[in-house]
């Protein structure tokens, strides 16, 4: 019973986390549809890792690393249409999905919180390499 409740708090951590990546602070307008994908996303990567870590130990590596390559594979199949910058922060929603999954609540917060950083001020640092980048040149 313990388990099952302890899987209960990992979905919604995984939820929660692999939203507020794809959850923008700075715009008034959010696209829903790409917070409810990182969310569902992170709620299937976590869900087949946890699943495979039910299983015993000398088999446990091989679901483990089936589920790691299903997760990568939907996520390239499903994103095929979508740009550059979904298909990553999608593949980032997993990753977060795969780390609760196994537990590392803190490890997860302290991702999500990185990811974030550097979704909100990757322009402005690639802004600054740019302008570094054309004063070398004259």
């Amino acid at each position: 019973m313990f388990e099952f409740i302890a899987f209960i708090f990992k979905i919604c951590f995984a939820i929660f986390f692999g939203g507020l990546i794809n959850y923008s602070f700075n715009e008034e307008k959010n696209d829903n549809n790409k917070i409810i994908y990182s969310s569902l996303i992170s709620l299937f990567s976590c869900s087949l890792i946890g699943l495979a870590l039910q299983f015993p130990e000398n088999i446990m590596g091989i679901f483990s690393g089936a589920s790691v390559i299903t997760v990568i594979g939907t996520i390239l199949v499903l994103s095929k249409d979508s740009d550059i910058n979904s298909r990553i922060i999608f593949i980032f929603s997993a990753v977060i999905g795969m780390i609760v999954a196994n537990g590392l609540i803190f490890q997860a917060i302290a991702f999500t919180i990185v990811i974030i950083i550097i979704k909100k001020y990757s322009i402005t640092i690639l802004d600054s390499l740019k302008i570094e980048e054309e004063e070398e040149e004259n």
